[in-house]
């Protein structure tokens, strides 16, 4: 008989989680409190435009990496799906002046240089860590504790350039970064894709795995890379069960399903406990959820791990994010943006928190998402965790809390319209949403769809384990332990969590 493997939340780190456990021979059951698959890699519909929630750009589009080993498994990417590599990643504007990062790297380096030559020096030292990040590969084959001696071996040798970045910008932020920089613009441009606590080398690893022909958007964006995941995860033989949201991990003691560690000395856990009272047993629990539903819901916390419980009490050193983010219809061919695009809106800072910038993206490139003809439009708001305490204030009032996104929206529409002369009289809005949408469908901690950031302030430490102390047969996956987060991690942390169960 097949051991089983129950999975909890079917985002990306739960589906992948589900797909090597079908494909090493378990029975894998995984349980989604959402009416679809997915987690925060998503989109849905309006109107007959498409909303896509998700990826900007994807780390492992480009064959011969492990990282593209895990999607092309997993069915996010292959040689039949198409991905669009756009020539820019960003172009920021600052006081009517813009700068643009292109996938071509030398060009970028000329119009900086031209922009500001008295940074030329630190334009060609931050250009120069920029191709050393060109040859980063993200180790992905299996987790450090299995690794032989020639697993580590292989590992420093693909890490060696990030190792080299490491070395350079030791002690240092993104703040400090833009800081070696005297032109506003170029400041602007490393702050408007890392934030300034975020450590210095985040932004050349970033760049740098853009410019060397990664960072694609597979055919479809991020739902269809959901809903191919599904598939193959229901190809294999795997179950999934939607619209069933867990309640508590039941833990097997001698004195039976207690779900206090108080109430025996509890070893492992038995299956679980759903809200609409059913209950599923299984040999092994991995939970693919935020860990802040995993401890103090789903388990008790006083199973949260030291390092975990201080990453959520230090905000300085583990700070988390919020965004305020909208959908207009643009009608008619012409796309008079261009994608993405970064501006300065001082006018738009409605509470504390909030980042002056606004991020505008089209999608012209997928002509799915909107009707023949007609094209889509979305912004975003960054800002700190003050920005979700803000909305979860106001939701207390349902009335006050729908008014002030609509006058939030229709601000944002008027801002596009200033800067873009050519959409008057063609942008519609279709939707606008907050930290708490995310927090409503996802459970996402302060409504965040990422994870902690690190900092100069938790730099050296480690990450948080995947094992839970006195838990033998529970092993965490998502991006929550896998710091900064995002698709990569979260993949990899899923494919990981089967690798530690096989090891057993």
């Amino acid at each position: 008989m097949r051991e089983k493997i129950l999975i909890i939340g079917a985002g990306i780190s739960g589906l992948t989680a589900g797909i090597y456990a079908a494909k090493a021979g378990y029975e894998a059951v995984l349980f989604e409190k959402h009416t679809a698959a997915g987690g925060e890699c998503t989109g849905w519909d309006r109107e007959g435009y498409h909303i896509d929630n998700c990826i900007h750009w994807l780390m492992g589009t480009t064959p011969g990496t492990q990282l593209y080993e895990i999607w092309k498994t997993v069915g996010a990417v292959g040689e039949h799906i198409k991905i669009h590599r756009s020539d820019r990643m960003y172009t920021s504007w600052l006081n009517g002046r813009s700068l643009t990062l292109w996938r071509d790297i030398d060009r970028t380096e000329r119009e900086m240089k031209a922009l500001s030559p008295e940074d030329a020096p630190a334009v060609g030292r931050l250009m120069d860590s920029c191709r050393i990040a060109k040859k980063v590969q993200i180790p992905a084959e299996k987790p450090p504790e299995l690794f032989g001696a020639l697993d580590g071996i292989k590992m420093m040798k693909s890490m060696s350039p990030a190792l080299k970045l490491f070395r350079r910008y030791k002690g240092m932020d993104t703040r400090d970064l833009a800081a070696q920089f005297r032109h506003p613009l170029i400041r602007c441009v490393l702050s408007d894709f890392c934030t300034e606590e975020s450590l210095a080398h985040s932004f050349p690893m970033a760049y740098g795995n853009f410019v060397s022909g990664d960072g694609g958007i597979p055919e479809g964006g991020s739902r269809a890379m959901a809903m191919r995941m599904k598939a193959r995860f229901l190809e294999l033989g795997g179950i999934l069960r939607e619209g069933m949201e867990a309640e508590q991990i039941l833990l097997d003691t001698k004195k039976g399903c207690e779900t206090s560690r108080k109430q025996g000395d509890s070893k492992r856990a038995a299956g679980i406990r759903f809200t609409n009272g059913a209950v599923e047993y299984g040999d092994y629990v991995i939970p693919a959820c935020d860990t802040s539903v995993t401890f103090g819901k789903l388990l008790p916390e006083s199973y949260m791990g030291e390092l975990m419980r201080n990453m959520y009490a230090d905000r300085e050193a583990y700070p988390v994010y919020s965004t305020f983010q909208t959908a207009f219809a643009l009608e008619g061919e012409q796309d008079p943006i261009g994608s993405d695009v970064i501006l300065d809106c001082d006018s738009l800072r409605f509470a504390p928190g909030v980042k002056a910038r606004l991020t505008v993206k089209t999608y012209a490139y997928e002509p799915s998402f909107a009707p023949p003809g007609n094209q889509i439009v979305q912004t975003l708001m960054g800002g700190s965790e003050e920005l979700y305490d803000y909305w979860k204030e106001l939701a207390r009032d349902p009335g006050a809390y729908r008014e002030k996104k609509a006058e939030l929206a229709e601000a944002v529409r008027l801002e596009l319209l200033k800067r873009f002369q050519a959409c008057q009289g063609r942008l519609r809005l279709l939707d606008a949403w907050t930290p708490l949408t995310y927090e409503r469908y996802c459970n996402a901690y302060k409504g965040f769809y990422q994870s902690f950031t690190i900092t100069k302030k938790s730099a050296k430490q480690p990450y948080p384990s995947a094992r839970i102390n006195g838990l033998e047969n529970v092993i965490l996956a998502g991006q929550w332990i896998n710091p900064p987060g995002g698709l990569p991690g979260a993949a990899i942390s899923g494919k990981f969590a089967v690798s530690r169960i096989c090891r057993k």
